[in-house]
């Protein structure tokens, strides 16, 4: 029961002010640290998430048993069907199929390309397969050439073929990645017809630096496939397909939808893309050992630290407003990024989106399981789309 006070105030019984008041500190107190917490994981993983790396981790040791075989530790990505490269400090190869399995380790096909492998060396496993540049990995004649945009100059190749008045591919790379992931696919391009260019974007080897230094993954890079999109239109071509692979198609979705050209974009080819950012990072964080909430809270501060718009990037909830053909090409094996969301998108879709789901291939390892197979589905639509021209005569 209240009483009054000396001063005539209504006060509550004696010990219970008190009470509330400790009461209260605790509930603010334990509510700081539950908040402390939960930051002091979803920070570094936002962090994580936006960070620009381009360092090279040698993770693996290998050492040749004949002059075209290589022996690395199984279980591990020595055990991917399909080919890729096989790279050390100083030197790299092209590693074929598996001939022979032994305890705790494979033996592969081997074609050494450049420096000596010596005996455990460490190495890394790549599906980029190519190293060096068009004409030195694949015979392709190609220019080094510059666009420009508000953050500078962007170096970028460009690969002629057929004639350059027609319809252009630009192909875009992914997170922390490098041009040289698009040689994969140049020579059946190259075959079909089609003008390459492969641009950089900011925070790239060679490009200029975004403003606050960190990736905006896809919601600031898009303007600077914009950038290419107007190089192309400007030395020829009549329109373009945006390719893009893994943060890549974000990037390529992004430009199709944001540019000022987006007129001119014919169709949108995918390989394992992130076509809703939600559904990787929640997963990924799931992986890492990071809780739900603290992956959303993630998300939160990257909206608020850098005003990364997160429901741009969902395009099963924005299936309405697609404009071109897509083409995707994904796996359900890929442990990376989930292709849920291009059956969902597919299903929603299906007058403009063509699902191609590549069995046992890894992320962004379609064309390493099987390239005449992979080349022959991404020429097939293009031709469809009257973007490619397979009899076209081809330079270089």
């Amino acid at each position: 029961m209240a009483y009054k006070g000396d001063r005539g105030r209504w006060l509550p019984p004696p010990g219970l002010g008190g009470g509330l008041a400790r009461l209260t500190i605790g509930v603010v107190v334990l509510l700081a640290a539950t908040v402390g917490m939960a930051l002091s994981v979803a920070w570094p993983y936002a962090d994580n998430l936006v960070k620009i790396g381009h360092g090279v981790a040698y993770y693996e040791r290998a050492s040749l048993v004949a002059p075209d075989r290589v022996r690395l530790p199984s279980p591990g990505e020595a055990d991917w069907a399909g080919r890729f490269e096989l790279a050390w400090d100083g030197g790299y190869g092209e590693m074929g199929a598996i001939v022979s399995r032994g305890d705790g380790f494979v033996v592969r096909t081997f074609t050494p390309r450049q420096g000596t492998l010596a005996p455990n060396t460490p190495v890394r496993v790549d599906t980029y397969y190519y190293e060096g540049d068009p004409r030195s990995a694949l015979g392709l004649d190609f220019q080094n050439v510059t666009y420009h945009d508000e953050l500078g100059d962007f170096p970028a190749w460009y690969v002629p073929a057929g004639d350059a008045r027609t319809t252009w591919l630009i192909f875009v790379h992914g997170h922390n990645g490098y041009p040289k992931e698009s040689l994969r696919y140049l020579r059946a391009l190259h075959a079909a017809g089609m003008p390459v260019l492969v641009p950089t974007y900011r925070n790239d080897v060679g490009a200029p630096a975004s403003p606050d230094g960190v990736s905006h993954l896809g919601d600031t890079e898009w303007q600077d496939i914009e950038a290419a999109m107007h190089w192309a239109l400007d030395h020829g071509a009549r329109d373009v397909v945006l390719a893009g692979l893994s943060m890549g198609g974000t990037i390529a979705m992004q430009a199709a939808d944001r540019a000022d050209v987006k007129g001119r974009v014919r169709g949108v080819v995918l390989d394992s893309p992130v076509l809703t950012w939600d559904d990787v990072l929640l997963s990924q964080a799931a992986m890492g050992g990071v809780p739900t909430i603290q992956a959303r809270l993630a998300m939160v501060l990257l909206r608020l630290r850098y005003g990364i718009d997160f429901a741009r990037f969902d395009w099963p909830a924005r299936s309405q407003d697609l404009k071109a053909p897509i083409l995707i090409l994904h796996s359900d094996e890929d442990g990376y990024v989930s292709d849920k969301p291009d059956k969902q998108l597919a299903a929603r879709r299906p007058d403009l989106v063509t699902l191609e789901l590549l069995k046992g291939a890894g992320h962004t390892q379609g064309w390493n399981m099987d390239p005449a197979g992979y080349e022959r589905r991404l020429v097939a639509w293009l031709t469809a789309q009257g973007a490619a021209h397979p009899s076209a005569p081809a330079d270089g």
